[in-house]
């Protein structure tokens, strides 16, 4: 039976079913993604590795064409290059297995379907060497030739004793920062004017991704008035454009729209200042809002912001970390690799995101359950700003500036 066509049909038809309600609605665990791998694993046979792999596979990459056709790319060029991504990949485990074609693609770092974090959100609070030891004994038991349904059985029978605390939807670490509904705002204006009326004065609030451009002088000064008037602390999602002008962005990453958080206050909006650069995305999509390895500047001793004549400015890093949270910017939500560079014991981890171009289909869901295994797996307290749905508040005092 497992080893025809038939039963590999029904394990690659399995991936998207559970998948689906497991991505999208809050009450599914995430790690009920991740069983038809382990039945790949368990079958054992070249057909149902592969088969197991494109059922996983097959969600994610239907959400990516989604989200670039949302953006303006070709549909028939997109998700063509989806279904050739998705059966090329599939292919791996096929030869290597699932778990060593799962290590593979994790070490990709805008790898966004890593089938490790819905392993994570079985361990919580265990750390990434324990999720590494599970990984591992996952590899061991796909070689074993025998007995590797039993092996199987009793690995989950432990993963179900450590997790035996009992699941809760989106268990993550308590964050200092008070998650309130985005007003709504039929303009620019409306919103920005719809959003500082939900603010207390004297206090700071973290806005969601791409809240303006980097060379709208308009927008930064309307916020600036605002932060300037009431004693704000604004941390806004701001979008940049890399080009030659930055260390280290010549060629490569020209013309790259990169989110970025700048830090908006009495201070940074006075005459003559340059707003804190508080992070700036690392990972993003190859060839939209990225490239295959990490961008210059997340970190550094440089920051580019432009001036009031339209001219881009350079100075000193301000580096906010021992004040602010520290952010993560849309894809990098869904990235281990984006998670682990974050510095270790630190604070509340906030990720920013903006999902316009997913129209209705709800990815704030797949991406707070994805942040919240690998927050909750490296003991992180998370908080999610997401332009158009959420603001993130603290009151006068809650904030040492």
């Amino acid at each position: 039976m497992i080893r025809t066509v038939p039963f590999a049909l029904l394990v690659a038809v399995l991936g998207p079913a559970l998948a689906t309600p497991a991505f999208f609605v809050e009450a599914v665990p995430l790690w009920v993604a991740g069983l038809p791998l382990l039945l790949g694993i368990w079958a054992g046979t070249r057909l149902a590795r592969a088969a197991a792999m494109f059922g996983w596979l097959a969600t994610p990459a239907a959400v990516s064409a989604i989200g670039l056709a949302g953006i303006g790319f070709d549909p028939v060029q997109v998700w063509g290059g989806a279904a050739l991504v998705v059966m090329a990949l599939a292919c791996l485990p096929a030869v290597f297995g699932i778990s060593l074609a799962s290590f593979g693609m994790t070490l990709v770092p805008v790898f966004p379907a890593s089938p490790f974090v819905p392993l994570a959100d079985v361990l919580p609070a265990v750390g990434v060497p324990a999720l590494l030891i599970v990984a591992l004994c996952l590899a061991c038991i796909e070689l074993l030739p025998r007995h590797r349904g039993k092996a199987l059985l009793a690995l989950v029978a432990i993963l179900a004793a450590v997790n035996g605390t009992g699941w809760e939807p989106g268990r993550t670490p308590p964050s200092a920062w008070a998650e309130v509904p985005e007003p709504l705002g039929l303009t620019d204006t409306g919103r920005r004017l719809a959003v500082l009326d939900v603010l207390p004065d004297g206090g700071a609030a973290v806005l969601g991704e791409a809240v303006f451009r980097a060379d709208d002088m308009a927008a930064l000064a309307a916020w600036c008035r605002a932060a300037e008037a009431r004693d704000l602390t604004l941390f806004v999602g701001v979008t940049e454009t890399l080009d030659g002008s930055l260390p280290g962005a010549t060629g490569w990453f020209d013309g790259t729209d990169r989110g970025a958080v700048w830090r908006l206050d009495r201070e940074g909006c006075a005459p003559g200042r340059a707003p804190a650069v508080v992070a700036r995305a690392w990972l993003g999509i190859p060839g939209v809002t990225g490239d295959w390895v990490g961008m210059p500047g997340r970190h550094g001793d440089w920051m580019h912001v432009p001036g009031e004549d339209g001219q881009w400015l350079r100075g000193p890093w301000e580096d906010d970390s021992w004040t602010a949270p520290e952010f993560l910017v849309c894809l990098e939500g869904f990235l281990p690799w984006a998670w682990l560079s974050l510095s270790p014991g630190g604070g509340d981890v906030v990720v920013i995101s903006n999902d316009g171009a997913f129209g209705a289909l709800p990815v704030h869901v797949l991406r707070r359950k994805a942040a919240g295994a690998m927050a909750s797996l490296l003991k992180r307290g998370i908080a999610h700003a997401e332009t158009g749905r959420t603001v993130l508040v603290r009151g006068e005092g809650g904030f040492d500036r």
